[in-house]
């Protein structure tokens, strides 16, 4: 569902990730780590067709980012970490103008599967972080993508809200391919399928958790040695 080989890009002379080839299949749902600076931020704004590569090929569905970003784009829903959201706007009426420009998509099934219904007639300005990154997914959930990209979704949240997020994105993976940054290792581990350590540009480790680890070591401490932590 989701191809990327041989991405490099840099910001002037640091070059932000290298040589990266990941692979995302329907039905997947891949956690993307790595510390602050590592990468991902970027890697994901170039599988999403919002930042270009200075070299290598994204597909999604098939379908080359570089020849038809718009097709392209079409088949994925994106959530950055601080997704933007009109304060004065009531989640109904937010959706419904993103809905409207992705083509007239129908925002009921997004509101389900992101369990806004008691939330849709409040404004998005008096909304807890919790219910704000529930938005933005269902934002990214409109028109039914099979690929969704999310960026830390549950950056801010207290445990509760992590946990009720978690369980949103769980049931909402089960069709679709799934690639999620994040840095709550523990709080995501069982969303992913497969976690992929990103360093210095560069995947360092691409494993289903079971087999990142070592002995009875935890995920978290398996990740944090790919990562060349103590």
């Amino acid at each position: 569902m989701l191809e990327l080989v041989g991405i490099d890009r840099a910001f002037g002379t640091r070059k932000a990730v290298r040589g990266v080839t990941l692979t995302v299949a329907r039905g997947e749902a891949v956690l993307l780590v790595g510390r602050n600076g590592a990468g991902k931020t970027t890697l994901l704004r170039v599988a999403t067709g919002y930042l270009d590569p200075d070299a290598g090929e994204v597909r999604v569905d098939g379908i080359a980012m570089a020849r038809e970003r718009a097709r392209a784009q079409a088949r994925l829903g994106y959530l950055p970490e601080h997704a933007p959201a009109p304060a004065e706007l009531t989640v109904e009426q937010h959706l419904r103008s993103r809905a409207r420009l992705k083509g007239g998509a129908d925002i009921e099934p997004a509101i389900a599967a992101a369990a806004l219904a008691d939330a849709r007639s409040r404004t998005i300005g008096v909304l807890s972080k919790g219910f704000r990154q529930r938005v933005g997914l269902a934002d990214a959930l409109l028109g039914d993508p099979p690929l969704l990209v999310l960026d830390e979704p549950t950056s801010g949240m207290d445990p509760i809200q992590v946990r009720d997020l978690r369980e949103r994105l769980i049931e909402v993976a089960t069709d679709r391919a799934v690639l999620v940054s994040s840095h709550a290792v523990t709080d995501l581990e069982a969303l992913a399928t497969r976690v992929v350590v990103i360093k210095d540009g560069a995947v360092v480790a691409d494993a289903p958790p079971d087999k990142l680890r070592e002995g009875k070591e935890t995920l978290e401490a398996a990740v944090v040695r790919a990562m060349g932590g103590a």
